[in-house]
C-alpha cells in the first residue's frame, strides 16, 4: 500500500510516502513560504536524490502538484503515475462531535466546517488543501487523523470544565486537546528507547514549537494535557494567546466596543510571544538575539513561555501522579537549548537537572539529565507523519477485510 502523508500548515505543505506494511518512507519533501515572494521547496527520495528550488509557489495548487510531480518524475520520482497512490492521509484538528481515523466524506468535512470558529487557523487550511487534494488526486480517497484521537483516555475530572451541564453534554464544550500524533509517538517512542513497557511509566511530553502543548501519558496514555477546548488555550503559542481569563474577551467586545472578529484575529494573529514582543516576533532565535541587545519586551516574552511551560509541566506531575521521564520535542523543544535550560532550572525544586555541556550540544535522540537527576530529561524528535500513516493505514485493512 502506498500512502502519502500530507502535513498542512497556514503557508507550508510537508509530505511523506509510505509503503505498507514495511513503513519505509519512499519519498519525503517540503514547500515553505506558499503565497510569499521565495517558496523554499525541498524533496528526496529513498535512493537519497533530492530536489529543490526557491521560487514563487503561489497558492496550495501549485504546491500539490510540484508535490505530486516531483513522486513522479521519471528521474527522481518513486511512483510512475499517480494511480499508484492507495490513499492520502491528513493530521486533522478538530471537528464536532468526530475523533478517531476516518475517511474524509461530506459529513466528515462538514464536522470540521461546523468547528471551524473553533480552530480557524486549522481547519480553515486544512479544507481548503483537502479541496485541491481532491481536485488534483480526483480518484484517490481521503483519510483524516484528528489531533484529538490520543486524548481520548483523558478522564472526567481532567476534560470537563465547571460550566452548565447543558454546555457540556449538547454543545461539547470540554477539554479536547490537541498535538495528539506527536505526544503519541512519544508515548510509544520512549519506552522503546529504554528497553521498557509502557505500563507504569510517567512521561510528561512538551511538544514545543510555533504551536505548543504538554501532555501527561501514563501507562501509554494521554491522562491531561495543556490545551483544551481549543487550539487557542494552554501555555503561549506563537501568535496565539494561550491561557486567558474569558471575561477579558467580553470585556473587550461588550465594554469597549470591539466587533468579536476583531478580537478572534487579534487572539490568532497577534497574541502569544508575538503580543508579549510588542510585535516583535513570535519565534525563539529573534527574541532571543533581541533579548541579548537588551530588549526588554522580548525578555519579557522569553520569560513569560518559560514560566507558563515549567508551571503547566508542575500541574501535569500531579495529573501523573508522578514523573519518570520529562521529554522535550517539537522544534523548540529539540532545538531551543537556552529554553530547556530555562524551564529545567525552574523545575530544580522538583529535582530535575540537566548536564548543561550535554543540553548546548545535544542532537537525535538523547539523555540530557545527569545521574542525580529526579527524573530522566530527554530529547526525543517527534515524528507525527508516522502516527497518522499507521492508524489509517490499520483502519483502510480493517476496511478491506470487512
Amino acid at each position: 500500500m502506498n500512502l502519502l502523508i500530507a502535513n498542512v500548515g497556514s503557508t507550508s505543505l510537508k509530505f511523506k510516502l509510505y509503503e505498507f506494511p514495511s513503513e519505509e518512507v519512499l519519498a519525503e519533501g517540503k514547500i515553505e513560504a506558499i503565497g510569499r515572494q521565495k517558496s523554499p521547496a525541498s524533496y528526496r527520495n529513498r535512493q537519497g536524490r533530492r530536489a529543490s528550488r526557491e521560487e514563487t509557489i503561489a497558492d496550495y495548487p501549485t504546491a500539490i502538484r510540484l508535490a505530486v510531480g516531483w513522486l513522479t518524475d521519471p528521474e527522481i520520482g518513486v511512483i510512475k503515475s499517480l494511480d499508484q497512490l492507495d490513499a492520502v492521509g491528513f493530521k486533522t484538528v478538530h471537528a464536532r462531535n468526530l475523533s478517531g481515523a476516518v475517511r474524509l466524506d461530506e459529513t466528515a468535512l462538514q464536522a470540521m466546517r461546523d468547528f471551524a470558529g473553533v480552530a480557524p487557523l486549522h481547519n480553515t487550511v486544512y479544507l481548503t488543501a483537502i479541496g485541491f487534494f481532491q481536485q488534483v488526486l480526483p480518484k484517490t480517497p481521503l483519510y483524516a487523523l484528528f489531533e484529538t484521537t490520543f486524548h481520548q483516555t483523558i478522564p472526567p475530572e481532567a476534560y470537563s470544565y465547571a460550566v452548565p451541564k447543558a454546555w457540556r453534554e449538547q454543545l461539547g464544550i470540554r477539554r479536547y486537546g490537541f498535538h495528539g500524533a506527536s505526544h503519541w509517538y512519544i508515548s510509544e517512542r520512549v519506552p522503546q528507547l529504554l528497553g521498557r513497557p509502557a505500563d507504569g511509566l510517567r512521561i510528561i511530553s512538551c511538544h514545543l514549537g510555533g504551536s505548543s502543548s504538554l501532555c501527561a501519558i501514563r501507562d501509554g496514555r494521554s491522562v491531561d494535557t495543556t490545551m483544551g477546548f481549543s487550539p487557542q488555550s494552554g501555555v503561549p503559542q506563537s501568535a496565539r494567546n494561550g491561557e486567558l481569563d474569558p471575561f477579558v474577551v467580553l470585556y473587550l467586545i461588550e465594554s469597549q466596543g470591539y466587533p468579536p472578529e476583531t478580537v478572534r484575529r487579534a487572539l490568532c494573529d497577534d497574541s502569544g510571544l508575538k503580543g508579549l514582543s510588542n510585535g516583535l516576533s513570535g519565534d525563539i532565535p529573534p527574541l532571543e538575539a533581541a533579548a541579548a541587545q537588551g530588549n526588554a519586551d522580548a525578555r519579557l516574552a522569553l520569560d513569560c513561555f518559560v514560566y507558563e511551560v515549567a508551571k503547566g509541566i508542575g500541574a501535569l506531575w500531579v495529573s501523573c501522579g508522578g514523573c519518570d521521564v520529562l521529554v522535550f520535542t517539537g522544534g523548540i523543544g529539540e532545538r531551543g537549548a537556552a529554553i530547556r535550560s530555562q524551564v529545567c532550572d525552574r523545575l530544580a525544586c522538583l529535582g530535575v537537572r540537566i548536564d548543561a555541556a550535554q543540553n548546548a550540544s545535544a542532537s537525535g535522540e538523547t539523555t540530557i539529565s545527569t545521574p542525580e537527576s529526579a527524573v530522566r530529561v530527554m530529547i526525543v524528535p517527534t515524528n507525527e507523519e508516522i502516527i497518522v500513516a499507521r492508524r489509517i493505514a490499520s483502519m483502510i485493512k480493517s476496511q478491506t477485510k470487512g
